[in-house]
């Protein structure tokens, strides 16, 4: 399985793209051969060109290690090269010949570039269709927000319609802990208002007028309240206003650098850059370096977060309830397994019971278990999966100390329900933060 080597959900961060390297320069020498200025020629000339030759080796070797992804197919065989372009449906990797994908057996492309590390008093953005991007709240007027993303020139995204915003993390929180209470607030909170969550824990309720930089203008009841910007955690935009389904069907999934995540429907590139559409943002220019790693769903990989399920039983060991949660643990902080974040995949907790209908389309089912990092270490469960009510597969015991687990491809031809089950370990329900990443049916070629 792939994923994304991170930890922090609101890095807004959709994986790893680099730049092409630059072919070294000619190892001539200058233009004059006045042998006279050469002195001892034999031995110093020869010794300069070797020197110069091994030079361009080991940069040339250097640079194409460097800008090499690792493209793993739909079966999990990894290959290990360079992106020569990338069309509507096929990409194209540098080799002798030309080596070229369809794009449907394409599962991940990585790249070796690292995310920036999380840091309290961050900001990020999140898009009500699911994506994020790493970017600071400018303003907030006519209905629109205003954003500086690092990674583009200010002038290179208009504002966003504050219709596909979800929330604004003004002051990220530096605690782990801290952020998801944070994420779990913003997902969890009633609609029917805007929410400012302030730093100091408390909440006002209403319709948010505009943002500068000094101040927030909420309208409450019959009173407009002006809040300074300086005391504000956060702004929860009220869903019932929010108009961006989450992208389902063929797409991409980027994760940049700084932990921006994007879904796309139309992505293109050279050996360069990387152009794409998002349903949140206008079309996009990326420099590869930009880029942390692409995954690609919806053709012959399809999430199960991308289903509904039949039928979700919870069974508390004493009172607490769990929610089954798509695409985030169950805190809903971001499927983070040893340091290692997935980009899709369902959050859950001990005891539940999840059933899935299949089409009949479906071929195999994979996926990566064991407790989310939030865990620290503590929780024990026990994963188990069935097939038409049989027992397919079961894990031993796993803590929040066990590596993940990769479950061996479970048959579904033929199937009609899948069902993932986790069960209480030994330590009762503590710290049981489940997690399923990853979780893919493999559709047949037919």
């Amino acid at each position: 399985m792939d994923d994304v080597d991170s930890s922090n959900f609101c890095r807004l961060r959709f994986h790893r793209f680099a730049r092409r390297g630059v072919p070294v320069g000619h190892p001539g020498c200058a233009d004059h051969d006045d042998s006279k200025e050469l002195g001892f020629v034999t031995f110093p000339i020869g010794l300069v060109i070797g020197c110069v030759i091994l030079t361009q080796l080991l940069q040339t070797s250097f640079a194409a290690a460097a800008d090499a992804a690792v493209i793993t197919d739909i079966a999990g065989v990894r290959t290990t090269a360079a992106i020569q372009r990338m069309a509507s449906d096929r990409l194209f990797l540098e080799s002798e010949p030309l080596r070229e994908m369809t794009l449907d057996m394409v599962r991940s492309i990585v790249f070796d570039h690292p995310l920036l590390a999380p840091t309290g008093g961050g900001a990020c953005v999140w898009l009500a269709n699911g994506d994020r991007i790493a970017a600071r709240a400018v303003d907030i007027k006519n209905d629109a927000l205003r954003v500086s993303w690092p990674v583009l020139e200010e002038a290179a995204i208009e504002p966003i319609p504050l219709e596909r915003v979800s929330a604004v993390i003004l002051d990220l929180p530096a605690t782990i802990g801290e952020r998801m209470r944070l994420f779990a607030d913003l997902e969890t909170l009633p609609p029917g208002n805007d929410v400012v969550m302030l730093l100091n824990g408390d909440r006002s309720l209403g319709e948010i007028q505009q943002l500068d930089a000094a101040f927030l203008e909420l309208k409450s009841g019959n009173s407009v309240l002006k809040l300074d910007r300086s005391r504000i955690r956060a702004l929860r935009m009220n869903p019932e206003l929010t108009n961006a389904a989450r992208v389902t069907g063929r797409r991409a999934t980027l994760t940049l650098t700084d932990g921006s995540r994007l879904t796309t429907t139309s992505l293109e590139a050279t050996s360069e850059t990387l152009t794409l559409k998002s349903a949140a943002i206008k079309p996009l220019k990326l420099p590869w370096k930009d880029i942390h790693a692409c995954h690609l769903y919806g053709g012959r990989l399809i999430p199960l977060s991308d289903y509904e399920p039949q039928k979700v039983e919870f069974t508390p060991y004493l009172s607490t309830m769990w929610p089954l949660v798509r695409n985030a643990n169950v805190r809903y902080g971001p499927l983070t397994l040893r340091g290692m974040e997935y980009v899709s995949g369902l959050g859950t907790h001990s005891r539940m019971l999840v059933s899935y209908m299949l089409k009949g389309n479906e071929s195999e089912f994979q996926t990566v278990v064991g407790i989310d990092d939030i865990a620290n270490g503590a929780g024990s469960v026990v994963f188990a999966i069935d097939v038409d009510d049989q027992r397919v597969w079961m894990s031993p015991e796993i803590t929040g100390k066990s590596a993940p687990v990769n479950v061996p491809s479970i048959s579904l031809k033929g199937r009609k329900r899948l069902t993932l089950i986790v069960e209480f370990g030994q330590y009762a329900d503590v710290s049981d933060y489940a997690d399923w990443c990853d979780p893919v049916l493999l559709i047949n070629a037919d």
